[in-house]
């Protein structure tokens, strides 16, 4: 799929995002195995290419199936915000800068919202809730902030004159 084609489909999730601090055309697909980064975006970032152990055959959008053993690592996705260190393996794609695959996908509890056109991840509810104590700023000022709120403040009528 096309760039152009991918931004008129209802069905698919994509953006420009800074990878490396550069502005990257994203895919996100769910169909794509792996994920997967243009080799002449890759050249750009001037990160070493280095040899998987086993090569990989990787079926494209074209139907065509690629022999890849180069992988480009310390890859920085920032996606509004939030940054991702990836892996993401090198060759000739139609359109985009990168596609993030169901690999990555499913390793950062992702989902694509296609109707939206949205990429949402599930936020573990279970995380660990910091105590007051550990706020660097906060435990120098414990008497200002309490444990429990005592309550609303009192509602006071004030007069101008």
């Amino acid at each position: 799929m096309t760039l152009e084609a991918a931004k008129d489909a209802a069905d698919v999730a994509l953006g420009t995002f800074l990878v490396n601090g550069l502005p990257a055309n994203i895919f996100f697909d769910s169909g794509e195995n792996y994920s997967i980064i243009l080799h002449k975006f890759g050249g750009r970032l001037a990160l070493p290419v280095d040899k998987l152990e086993n090569a990989l055959v990787v079926k494209v959008a074209s139907g065509k199936f690629l022999l890849v053993s180069d992988c480009i690592k310390n890859i920085v996705i920032d996606l509004n915000g939030d940054k991702f260190h990836e892996e993401l393996l090198p060759i000739e794609l139609n359109g985009f800068d990168i596609v993030l695959g169901l690999d990555w996908i499913s390793a950062n509890d992702a989902e694509i919202l296609c109707k939206k056109k949205m990429l949402a991840f599930v936020i573990d509810a279970k995380k660990e809730k910091k105590e007051i104590q550990r706020i660097p700023m906060v435990c120098d000022y414990l008497e200002v902030f309490p444990e429990d709120l005592p309550g609303f403040p009192m509602i006071e009528k004030w007069s101008f004159e």
